[in-house]
């Protein structure tokens, strides 16, 4: 794998604060000594999330994610390790040169590159195409006819494709670029080795871009007629259209400052909203919505406005976002609009009055929308048509946990029928009481889960490895008591053994040095938790106190557990010789119990 040098990782890590990098992207408000926010990975009323400016740490007591600021970068931008570090180190200004343990990742970081230098050749290519030359200044004129202005073309960095076969390739060529390297990067294609040809040829071009702005593919639109109309590049290294959102890049101040996105179908759509003050405006690149995507979105905004097209398509694309949405957490509003309209249309038709007053602020709840469409295809004049609305009707609203807007849906739906309120609350009731409620603080669940699996010892074990992380001052007296090689549960006695060794070496104990070793995974997990799920006391005093206790009630759990192993182990076939010396152990150890209690520290156990 490709490696950037461990002493440029740490120069990037001590450049940046991540409280000041966290509050770029949530609020946070300070509590003691930490500062917490609503989590941006998971849909929560209540802050869970937790930084720590001390440990220069993050966790989720929610979705249990936590870690260093490269992981807190990683999770937000969707980004590798390596891609994170980079990501950061050019907002600092800091050269990263990679060295290399794996060939194989240090050709593929290789590729990269070269992969992002064709495609910005291709872009400046396709623009000086659509600014200097007679076929291009049509597609400019089309595009101005659309409804859009210069400032927003160049913007979005639009450009046009020539027809013919082979003017990309020539270009490239020219720059010194193998026609593979085209292939790979999605821009040429192969009838036979040695021979290629331009894949987008008599399209208007629009550039995708990630979140900081490398452009990884291209999106082609047909001038004329023909099959089919809008081209992506096909998946590449760089480009996987279900991982990217297009004018995701030029969205991203807006979609921060507002806490909303607005979702739409097309290219066209999202250039001409941001021209006339939408600029929070994103799309899909022709596919269904997708969890990827999602999450490009939903560490930055509070809510998402659907505004797809006013047909069947826009429809369908409509219902599968809010499933996909929904389970996210997300707050969601549907825009309808007029059948065959789409957001560019109202624009130019109508002006940015008419689709901001009567079609955004008009925006339904989801529960509202699936009543739209299903009143949509039922006549309610005709009796049993009426019936059939309440009879699927009644199974939204059940599903529904809002019980204000469940209420006054249930109202609507009474007056449209002509049906008794209470009648239709009673037989909606019925089913209510057939569906289960959803916990959705499943880490919070989980966490319980998991700490009833791990029994008294491992617990204890948990806390003492817990107060070591949070005041590492304490550990000498830690090791005095128990030693690594005492744990019970592998993966704390794995992460204690890595904290001894360091104690050992005299090597101040640091979380994000710790976290280095334990970089992924399990380990990395259960490192987290304990940097911040433990119950120890922020007080040093009251936790070096607790600590005593902690270590005085694992040594009663240890010695309990000897003393039922010594007891059973009598029962088998033993020399006299062995019975006195186990005789005199058990009584050693129940000597030493009853001196803790004796103490007024020590607790019972259950030996």
């Amino acid at each position: 794998m490709t490696q950037i040098p461990a002493h440029k990782i740490e120069e990037i890590r001590n450049h940046f604060d991540l409280v000041e990098v966290v509050s770029s992207y949530i609020e946070l408000k300070r509590a003691g000594r930490n500062y917490i926010g609503l989590c941006p990975f998971h849909a929560e009323k209540t802050p869970s999330f937790t930084v720590s400016p001390e440990k220069q740490l993050f966790h989720c007591f929610g979705c249990q994610k936590g870690g260093t600021l490269f992981d807190f970068i990683m999770e937000m931008e969707g980004l590798s390790f390596p891609d994170a570090v980079r990501h950061l180190a050019k907002k600092a200004g800091i050269m990263v040169e990679n060295t290399s343990v794996d060939p194989s990742g240090q050709k593929k970081a290789r590729l990269r590159t070269l992969l992002l230098q064709i495609n910005n050749v291709a872009r400046d290519y396709f623009q000086s195409q659509l600014w200097q030359t007679a076929a291009g200044k049509q597609a400019l004129q089309y595009l101005l006819q659309r409804g859009m202005d210069l400032q927003t073309v160049k913007l979005f960095k639009l450009g046009y494709a020539p027809g013919g076969w082979q003017h990309l390739t020539a270009e490239l060529a020219r720059r010194g670029y193998d026609g593979m390297l085209g292939v790979k990067a999605g821009l040429l294609a192969a009838r036979e080795p040695g021979q290629y040809y331009d894949l987008f040829r008599e399209r208007i071009i629009f550039p995708i871009e990630n979140g900081q702005g490398e452009t990884l593919g291209f999106g082609g639109r047909l001038l004329k007629e023909g099959e089919p109309r809008y081209l992506n590049t096909p998946e590449t290294l760089l480009f996987s259209k279900g991982g990217l959102l297009y004018g995701l890049p030029q969205a991203l101040p807006a979609i921060r400052r507002e806490k909303e996105v607005l979702l739409v179908e097309g290219y066209l759509d999202v250039i001409l909203l941001h021209q006339h003050g939408f600029n929070y405006a994103v799309a899909p690149l022709g596919t269904a919505l997708t969890t990827k995507q999602v999450a490009l979105l939903r560490a930055r905004m509070e809510k998402v406005i659907l505004a797809f097209d006013g047909d069947a398509g826009g429809e369908k694309a409509t219902q599968r976002s809010l499933e996909i949405l929904e389970k996210e957490g997300c707050r969601i509003a549907v825009a309808v609009f007029p059948a065959g309209t789409d957001p560019a249309d109202l624009l130019q038709k109508r002006g940015r009055e008419y689709l901001s007053r009567e079609i955004l602020a008009g925006a339904l709840t989801p529960l509202q929308y699936r009543l739209y469409l299903l009143k949509k295809e039922l006549n309610l004049q005709n009796e049993t048509e009426r019936l059939v609305y309440w009879q699927k009707g009644r199974v939204l609203l059940a599903k529904c946990s809002e019980v204000v807007e469940r209420e006054a849906q249930l109202k609507k739906i009474a007056a449209e029928i002509g049906s008794p309120l209470e009648v239709l609350r009673s037989d909606l009731e019925k089913i209510i009481q057939g569906i289960p409620v959803q916990n959705v603080n499943v880490g919070e669940e989980t966490k319980k889960k998991e700490e009833a699996k791990l029994g008294p010892r491992a617990l204890l074990e948990k806390e003492i490895l817990a107060s070591i992380l949070q005041f590492p001052h304490l550990a000498g007296e830690a090791w005095q008591e128990v030693l690594p090689d005492g744990f019970s549960h592998l993966p704390f006695r794995e992460i204690a053994s890595k904290m001894y060794e360091l104690f050992i070496q005299g090597v101040p104990l640091e979380a994000a040095t710790l976290l280095s070793y334990f970089s992924e995974g399990e380990l990395h997990k259960i490192l987290i938790e304990l940097l911040f799920g433990s119950r120890m006391a922020y007080d040093e005093a009251l936790a070096a106190k607790a600590l005593k206790s902690c270590l005085k009630r694992y040594k009663v759990i240890c010695w309990g557990e000897e003393r039922k192993q010594l007891i059973k182990s009598l029962n088998e076939n033993v020399k006299a010789e062995e019975v006195t010396l186990k005789l005199q152990r058990i009584q050693e150890l129940k000597r030493w119990e009853e001196e803790l209690y004796r103490s007024g520290e020590g607790e019972n156990s259950d030996g």
